[in-house]
């Protein structure tokens, strides 16, 4: 099934079929009046005819009309004939060697008589019918060229206002400009000042669009003061635990405050990578590279940790993303690794287009600052969805395996 998804071809398809209907009714109508009045001259003929028959007082009666016979008697009429003709007081038939005739009963005084014509042999209809369809097929094609260009331009004509709208939403919707945006009236910010429908839903789009603006607006504000306000504590307390090792008390407690605070600064990253705009666009890129970054960063960050990373990784794998939110990802995972594997090896390998993280879950009285991992999966899944990829998360015998499949 063809689908036209422009609003000017629907229209244009419309109005065309529309015209093609007309001209067929048009051809058909026409054909029938033209046989009406044919006929109904042929029957002007006969009855002329019918009346000088009638006054004549001559017993042997002759037509003088061409190509018409008089049956005298009933009886010496053709059964065939009889059969077309049956009770009717005139009219006409055609036989099936496509013969076409015209009758009329005559009432005579002594008997009934049939006047019949034979109108295939005149010269006149001959002439009728080989014109009859040029002139309707002629007057059906360029009424139908009519339609047809009449059809192109009203439906350019009314698919205009809504392809100007169109354009003028795309064009407002690439803005960075939201405080002037703002109230703007619809005439001046979508060029529409129309009563109708179209005017309506313009003014619609209007206060939609203002009101997405607010919202943009305040988005933009909350994630500039979220972004100050948490980052500068954070940092507080990293500094302060860093100048204040030997005052926060066990080293259990201050490894606990050193995580925490890790954890809440990359919380507070992944949050803030996923409000803003420009994180979302996507590009291709190598993996490998933003795997072994991570991997060192955290090497850096916990170096007292006894911690192993076996990464098997195809150098060749490439994935549509964004590089800071994969980076974020793995950093979210390569952390539960660190925190929860007791030790152990953490695996991350590829297969086929997915990332596979593996680490233990096993907990020991030397790390008593564990932590549980729902708060990391939902930023997992947070970050997986925005880039369109998905995520399967597995725990099983102490085996916690998260497999990423990417986009290539």
């Amino acid at each position: 099934m063809i689908r036209f998804t422009s609003l000017q071809n629907r229209l244009m398809v419309a109005f065309t079929c529309l015209s093609l209907i007309i001209c067929v009714f048009f051809i058909r109508f026409s054909t029938i009046l033209i046989e009406i009045a044919e006929a109904n001259a042929y029957q002007s003929v006969l009855a002329q005819e019918e009346q000088r028959l009638i006054a004549n007082k001559n017993t042997l009666l002759t037509p003088t009309i061409l190509n018409t016979v008089l049956y005298a008697n009933m009886s010496s009429v053709p059964n065939e004939i009889i059969k077309a003709v049956g009770n009717a007081r005139s009219g006409s038939f055609v036989t099936k060697d496509n013969q076409q005739f015209v009758f009329r009963i005559l009432l005579m005084e002594q008997n009934t008589q049939l006047l019949l014509m034979n109108i295939n042999s005149l010269s006149a209809n001959q002439h009728l019918s080989q014109y009859k369809s040029l002139f309707l097929y002629s007057i059906s094609g360029s009424a139908f060229i009519l339609c047809l260009l009449s059809s192109w331009y009203l439906s350019k004509w009314l698919s205009r206002p809504i392809e100007q709208l169109t354009k003028n939403v795309e064009k407002r919707g690439s803005t960075t400009d939201l405080k002037s945006e703002r109230k703007v009236d619809v005439v001046s910010m979508f060029g529409l000042d129309r009563a109708d429908e179209i005017g309506k839903l313009a003014k619609a789009l209007a206060e939609s669009y203002d009101e997405i603006q607010i919202l943009l607006e305040r988005e933009q504000n909350f994630t500039r003061d979220v972004s100050h306000e948490l980052r500068t504590p954070i940092t507080l307390i990293k500094n302060t635990l860093t100048l204040n090792n030997a005052k926060v008390g066990s080293e259990a407690e201050y490894n606990l405050l050193k995580q925490s605070a890790n954890e809440l600064e990359q919380t507070v990253e992944i949050l803030l990578a996923l409000a803003r705009q420009e994180n979302l666009q996507f590009t291709e890129f190598r993996v490998l590279p933003i795997i072994e970054k991570t991997v060192l960063k955290v090497y850096h960050l916990y170096p007292d940790f006894s911690f192993d990373a076996h990464i098997t990784v195809d150098p060749k794998m490439r994935v549509i993303g964004n590089e800071l939110l994969l980076g974020l990802l793995c950093q979210n995972l390569v952390n539960n690794g660190v925190y929860h594997g007791n030790g152990k090896a953490m695996s991350i390998r590829s297969a086929a287009h997915e990332l596979i993280f593996e680490n233990s879950l096993e907990a020991t009285q030397e790390r008593p600052y564990y932590q549980g991992l729902g708060h990391g999966q939902y930023l997992v899944k947070r970050i997986v969805e925005e880039m369109g990829w998905g995520v399967t998360i597995e725990q099983e015998n102490s085996i916690y395996r998260v497999a990423i499949s990417t986009i290539i």
